[in-house]
């Protein structure tokens, strides 16, 4: 079934290096463009998340979003420069003096200053976050996807009750227009009666006006089209997968097949079918751009 672009999902894995919450949030977009945020430390691991995502989703704007609390990954190797530091306290005690400056150097004061405090990257133990990360993302994806799918089903449910009053509408055209060619030759006669006050017509020439008549108006094609359309929407919103874009095409087509029946009918019952059908058109135009 069809399945909608927009959705939030929130996953988190607890592991010895600590807890890694992912959150992934779809919003509509013609094509697939995922953007990550993950912390400074982890940043290594930006494409793996981005291949772990576009296999589950295939259309749509995606916002990535990693969350680490707890045990740095390499906690261990935090370094701190003492002779930097004591350069900084006999240039700030320098400072004070030659200022005549009141208050003591603390150490927040000093580490707060560029190179005391720095941490020595281990990939080795970077390397060992992945599986947590995975996990924590994974959980994400599950919990958007059964969002996205509830939604789709919503939309789905919209769509076949709007296929439904289209399809009903193209059955009232494709049988008025059967009439409106007897209706025409019977208007012509009664004109052409009240205009010659008598009932001898030329036989010949009323059934060609008549036949150029229903050759000008004969939308039997474009009805067989529209029914057509409609048969194939149908089976595409019962299809799993990317459909949106197949589905905006076909809408496309029927907006296209019904401007022709109405630019051939001049019939009012006709014309405000196509005016129905053309609305719920519009309707379904909109709601595909939600779909994945």
């Amino acid at each position: 079934m069809i399945s909608s672009m927009t959705g939030f999902g929130r996953g988190s894995f607890k592991s010895r290096l600590g807890i890694f919450t992912a959150e992934v949030k779809t919003v509509n977009h013609k094509y697939l463009e995922v953007t990550c945020k993950l912390p400074n430390s982890l940043s290594i691991f930006e494409d793996k998340v981005k291949t772990l995502i576009q296999t589950i989703i295939k259309r749509g704007k995606v916002y990535y979003n990693l969350i680490h609390e707890g045990a740095s990954p390499h906690a261990d190797s935090l370094f701190v420069d003492k002779e930097l530091a004591k350069k900084y306290y006999d240039k700030l005690s320098y400072l004070k003096k030659s200022l005549n400056l009141y208050g003591n150097i603390d150490v927040s004061d000093i580490i707060s200053l560029p190179g005391i405090l720095d941490y020595k990257n281990r990939e080795k133990n970077i390397s060992k976050c992945w599986p947590s990360i995975e996990k924590a993302t994974a959980s994400a994806l599950n919990k958007l996807i059964v969002e996205r799918d509830k939604e789709g089903k919503a939309l789905f449910i919209d769509l076949k009750k709007r296929l439904v009053i289209i399809n009903d509408h193209v059955l009232r055209i494709k049988d008025k227009s059967k009439k409106n060619v007897k209706g025409y030759k019977r208007k012509l006669e009664e004109r052409i009666e009240e205009i010659s006050g008598t009932q001898i017509v030329n036989n010949g020439r009323l059934e060609m006006e008549v036949a150029l008549y229903a050759k000008n108006s004969d939308i039997s094609e474009e009805v067989t089209r529209l029914k057509n359309h409609i048969l194939n929407f149908e089976r595409t919103i019962n299809d799993s997968g990317e459909a949106g874009k197949k589905l905006d095409f076909i809408a496309q087509e029927l907006h296209r097949e019904i401007n022709t029946v109405g630019s051939k009918s001049n019939d009012y019952a006709i014309s405000k079918s196509v005016i129905e059908i053309k609305s719920e058109i519009e309707k379904i135009r909109e709601q595909v751009k939600n779909l994945e």
